[in-house]
């Protein structure tokens, strides 16, 4: 099973097992955003650097799918990771292993 199947799990759960408090964060997180003035390929791209800040390899998996869903090219979904490297440094090197797995997924 791929961190994004994980993490479609683990959504599942939640939104059965959490009470109102999951299906309220979900409810936040859509309006945000839906009402950006960012474009969605550009959230998602945000998304993969935090995810790489947070070192969530569920994350990752899942906003790099986002990204390049949204008409995110590889080397854009590469360069959101690498900025993430430079504000992170070196504990988020070892974290591009879960992109690189993901792109490889993706576009190769």
């Amino acid at each position: 099973m791929d961190a994004a199947e994980k993490a479609a799990m683990t959504l599942a759960k939640m939104q059965k097992d959490a009470g109102n408090v999951f299906p309220k964060y979900l409810e936040f997180t859509k309006e945000i955003s839906q009402f950006s003035s960012i474009d969605h390929k550009t959230q998602e791209l945000i998304h993969v650097a935090c995810s790489m800040m947070s070192q969530c390899e569920m994350c990752i998996s899942l906003h790099i799918q986002g990204a390049a869903s949204n008409g995110a090219t590889k080397e854009e979904i590469m360069q959101a990771a690498m900025l993430a490297i430079s504000m992170g440094g070196s504990p988020k090197v070892m974290y591009m292993k879960y992109v690189f797995e993901e792109l490889e997924d993706l576009f190769d």
